[in-house]
């Protein structure tokens, strides 16, 4: 039998048609347009982004329209699916495994959009995620991303459209929800110490919107 949902997590059901109010990914786009043009209105280089995500219309157009180069690496799912192997060698293979979900590119990148990604990677191999983050980041590299701070979570992992710097729509497929423990700032520096947690903003029906800088 599925767990009672929690009030918040009804809530978010409900409302799941209204595109969240992103503040913290706005912000990102915003320092990204006043850097791209210096006094004499030159354009500098365009933002290197990663989207782990799947492919969606709406995205390509926002990405179109700030002049990205955008690396689509629809890898969510088999991160999600990665389990932690019951022998000695369960670390050589899980990074193996990672490696191979990732081997798309070998960049450095200045966003890396994690999506609600990190509520369903089991926590024993967000470590070794980070290990493998690492060698695509710059000093100045940002991952954003979603957290459910309620311990219900919906079953499955959701899609996400961005409409706007402001305005993104999460759609969740299913109202099935499942018990898990809430990654907390505190969880995420211990499992990827590669970044900080440096900026969060608690969202409506208690999803959170956060962000890590590089170390």
């Amino acid at each position: 039998m599925l767990p009672k949902i929690q009030t918040a997590l009804s809530d978010y059901y409900m409302d799941n048609a209204a595109p969240l109010s992103t503040r913290i990914f706005n912000s990102i786009w915003e320092s990204f347009t006043l850097d791209q043009s210096n006094k004499n209105n030159i354009k500098k280089t365009a933002p290197r982004i990663l989207d782990l995500g799947q492919a969606q219309a709406d995205s390509f157009n926002f990405y179109s329209e700030h002049d990205c180069f955008l690396t689509i690496a629809d890898c969510i799912q088999s991160l999600i699916r990665l389990s932690w192997p019951d022998c000695d060698e369960a670390r050589f293979i899980v990074e193996k495994k990672i490696e191979q979900i990732l081997s798309i590119t070998t960049l450095q990148y200045d966003v890396i959009l994690t999506w609600d990604s990190f509520n369903y990677i089991q926590p024993k191999i967000l470590p070794l995620l980070n290990n493998y983050l690492l060698k695509l980041c710059s000093k100045k590299t940002i991952i954003h991303g979603f957290l459910f701070t309620s311990e219900n979570r919906p079953k499955v992992a959701g899609t996400f459209k961005i409409l706007g710097a402001n305005k993104i729509h999460h759609c969740v497929s299913t109202d099935e929800v499942v018990r898990h423990s809430p990654l907390t700032p505190i969880m995420l520096n211990k499992t990827m110490p590669g970044f900080e947690y440096a900026r969060s903003v608690l969202m409506r029906s208690g999803l959170q919107e956060f962000m890590l800088s590089r170390k």
